[in-house]
C-alpha cells in the first residue's frame, strides 16, 4: 500500500478550507442524512433542502476525558447544550454567514469565557463537525471539518480517521487479519480524508506508526457498502488513563418530496 500523505496540524486547517470549496457539491445532495452512534439515531434533512433555508448543518464531538459537560455556540447562537463526554449530538441547522465563530462553554455558563474557540469558513447546504478535544498541554481546543457526504461506489465504505490523542503519536489503523493499513502516520489534530475500502466486519487495531504493538483495538466495526464512516481517537495513552474511539455511521436514503421537487424545478429552469 502507498503510504499516504501525513497532514500536520496546518494541513489539517488548509485542508478544511479546501474541502469547504471542493465538496460544494454535496450542497446537491437530495437524500436525508441517518446517522448511526452507540448512542442512538439521527435522521437530518438533505442538504439540497438546507441551501435553500441558507443554512448549514453542524453536530458536535466532545472528545475530552474528564472534561465537563459544554454548550457550543455558533456566533452569539447557542447551537446545542449538555454536551458530555463521548456523545455525538445529531445534525442541527444554524444560519450560513460564511465564516462561522464556534466556541464552548461549561454547561449553563453562558457568559463565562469561552474554553476554546475557532472561527471556520463554512458553505451553505454543507455538514460539518465540530470536535472537542484536549491539546498537548490539556486546554480544550476545537477543529472543524467538512462531512463529505457524498456516497461511495455502491460496492464500497467510505471511511476516514481523526486523531484527536494528545499523546498516541503518529498512528496506523490496521484492521487485525489484514496486511495493508487503512490509514498509517496520522499525526495529532489530523483528519486522515476519506477513502473508499472493500466492505468488512472486523477488529481494528490503532498501533503506533511503523510498530506492530497495539495501543487499541476497536472490536465488532461493521463497514458497510454505501455507508460513510468517521472514527475519532480520543483519550491519553499514560497510566490512569485510557484511549477510546467513537465510530459515527451515516447513510443517505431516499430523496424527500421537497428535495425532489427542488431538484425537478432546477432541472426545469
Amino acid at each position: 500500500m502507498t503510504k499516504r500523505t501525513r497532514l500536520s496540524t496546518a494541513g489539517l486547517i488548509f485542508g478544511v478550507l479546501f474541502l469547504v470549496a471542493a465538496c460544494s457539491r454535496e450542497s446537491n445532495q437530495t437524500q436525508q442524512v441517518t446517522t448511526t452512534t452507540e448512542k442512538g439515531t439521527s435522521t437530518a434533512p438533505p442538504a439540497k433542502e438546507v441551501q435553500t433555508r441558507d443554512n448549514v448543518l453542524i453536530r458536535v464531538v466532545h472528545a475530552i476525558p474528564k472534561g465537563p459537560a459544554v454548550d457550543l455556540f455558533a456566533d452569539d447562537q447557542k447551537a446545542f447544550d449538555n454536551v458530555h463526554f463521548g456523545k455525538v449530538t445529531p445534525y442541527r441547522e444554524i444560519p450560513d454567514k460564511l465564516r462561522a465563530n464556534f466556541t464552548i462553554r461549561i454547561t449553563g455558563r453562558a457568559n463565562s469565557q469561552p474554553l476554546a474557540e475557532n472561527s471556520e469558513t463554512i458553505g451553505s447546504g454543507n455538514h460539518y463537525t465540530v470536535i472537542a478535544f484536549p491539546d498537548s498541554d490539556g486546554h480544550p481546543t476545537l477543529t472543524v471539518v467538512n462531512d463529505d457526504l457524498k456516497p461511495p461506489d455502491s460496492h464500497k465504505a467510505k471511511v476516514r480517521f481523526i486523531n484527536a490523542s494528545p499523546d498516541a503519536g503518529e498512528v496506523d489503523v490496521y484492521p487485525r487479519t489484514g496486511k495493508d493499513a487503512l490509514f498509517d502516520g496520522v499525526n495529532f489534530k489530523s483528519e486522515a480524508g476519506y477513502r473508499e475500502v472493500d466492505p468488512m466486519r472486523t477488529t481494528l487495531e490503532v498501533r503506533p506508526e511503523g510498530k506492530k504493538n497495539v495501543l487499541l483495538t476497536i472490536p465488532n466495526t461493521s463497514l458497510e457498502a454505501g455507508k460513510i464512516y468517521t472514527i475519532v481517537l480520543a483519550g491519553r495513552t499514560k497510566a490512569g488513563q485510557k484511549l477510546e474511539a467513537f465510530t459515527i455511521e451515516d447513510e443517505l436514503g431516499t430523496p424527500t418530496a421537497l428535495s425532489s421537487f427542488i431538484e425537478t424545478s432546477s432541472r426545469a429552469n
